[in-house]
């Protein structure tokens, strides 16, 4: 992210990289601690580039699926897991997820 911040000429609390940032670290942390398939660990593939006016980051794991994780609202101020992805959605302008075969592709974009 500083290479990011640096090569945009961002201060170090611009608005889009801190909500990139937060968001990054929120499906991050659900691919390290979902994405390994049962029984064992696999690869995390981790991407983040510049396009045009976007900041565009991608996870790639061996997981197993994720279902509805686009639709599921925000929990219950008493809940204490299950925001991430919520929260992540309403960070982004864009969070993607497709299974293809045994892999997760998730694609975050942060129009900057």
């Amino acid at each position: 992210m500083r290479r990011l911040r640096d090569f945009t000429g961002r201060a170090a609390n611009d608005p889009a990289l801190t909500q990139l940032e937060t968001a990054l670290g929120e499906v991050g942390a659900n691919v390290l601690t979902h994405g390994s398939p049962p029984g064992g660990f696999g690869p995390v593939e981790y991407s983040l580039r510049l396009e045009t006016n976007s900041a565009v980051a991608t996870f790639a794991d061996a997981g197993p699926p994720v279902h509805n994780h686009l639709a599921r609202p925000m929990p219950a101020p008493t809940s204490e897991q299950g925001r991430g992805l919520a929260l992540a959605r309403m960070l982004l302008d864009e969070l993607g997820y497709q299974r293809d075969g045994d892999t997760n592709l998730w694609r975050l974009v942060k129009r900057l």
